[in-house]
């Protein structure tokens, strides 16, 4: 009886490949800068994840740079990503020019706590963030570059109330832009972040002669909701132990507050590797919580 080895080959060669398991897709999870809060909380995730999904953790410019990237620059593109670390009122304000794509946001995990630190110039005398729209020719405010965090929870609360779209704002953010509300050349500078940011630990270690820490308690900010039709910020007090040189040490400073959260776009990640991330990601986010802020 004659053989056809070439068939033999291909069936063993096809039952191989079909007993082989299926490897997961990567989840290139875009987050913050490398030395930020957001890439150590992505790589907590990448370790909680183990073999179970690869997680590539990618340095990003933060929420806004994130969208871009998870729903708008092409998969194929290096540069994109499948998830995201941000802030929630990112999905918000992407949802205003474009609610298809914001349909493809689906968020997976809740992380640690974030406040606004509104850090302003001793001498201005404002005590709130809500002083700058009483006179607004009178102040000025930092927002950090476009698409920075800074710069988005702006958008947002002009979206809320439109005479803060009157308050002069500079792009200038970090040290620069703490310098300036030092010397009084700008009132006042918005630091969205978990405790313990670098910027508000230099403000405090520092600057604690010239700025203060002041609250953001306008009620109007009450109107945002989130991508889910939730509010999208909390009013909460800031510890009164988190900056103990300068600020907060005696009274704990009351401002809008919010989760980050970790995002997937959904056209881009199949069910058995989501499940997997997900897994992953709520699991990690006690020990985030833990060492960023509950």
């Amino acid at each position: 009886m004659k053989i056809d080895v070439l068939r033999i080959i291909g069936a063993l060669v096809g039952l191989m490949i079909c007993a082989a398991p299926a490897t997961a897709e990567t989840i290139r999870l875009c987050t913050g800068a490398s030395n930020g809060v957001y890439f150590a909380a992505g790589d907590m995730i990448k370790k909680m994840a183990g073999a179970a999904v690869d997680i590539e953790v990618v340095e990003t410019e933060g929420t806004i740079d994130n969208l871009d990237r998870m729903l708008t620059v092409a998969p194929s593109d290096p540069r994109a990503c499948n998830a995201m670390i941000g802030q929630p009122d990112g999905p918000v304000y992407i949802s205003r020019s474009s609610p298809a794509n914001a349909k493809k946001v689906r968020q997976v995990a809740s992380l640690h706590r974030e406040y606004l630190h509104v850090l302003c110039n001793k001498a201005s005398g404002v005590k709130d963030l809500g002083d700058l729209e009483s006179d607004p020719a009178k102040y000025s405010i930092a927002i950090g570059e476009q698409g920075s965090g800074a710069w988005l929870v702006w958008q947002n609360l002009i979206s809320e109330d439109e005479d803060y779209g009157s308050v002069p704002i500079s792009n200038e953010g970090g040290i620069m832009a703490l310098s300036s509300v030092s010397s009084g050349d700008t009132t006042c500078m918005l630091v969205p972040a978990g405790l313990k940011n670098g910027t508000v630990n230099e403000a405090d270690a520092t600057f604690g002669d010239t700025v203060a820490l002041v609250g953001a308690n306008d009620r109007d900010f009450d109107d945002a909701v989130d991508i889910k039709g939730k509010p999208l910020y909390e009013y909460a007090k800031i510890p009164g132990d988190a900056y103990p040189k300068s600020f907060n040490y005696w009274s704990k400073v009351s401002t809008i507050s919010w989760p980050a959260g970790v995002y997937v776009n959904t056209d881009r990640v199949d069910s058995k590797t989501l499940a997997a991330f997900v897994q992953a990601s709520t699991r990690a986010a006690n020990g985030i919580k833990a060492e960023f802020g509950k």
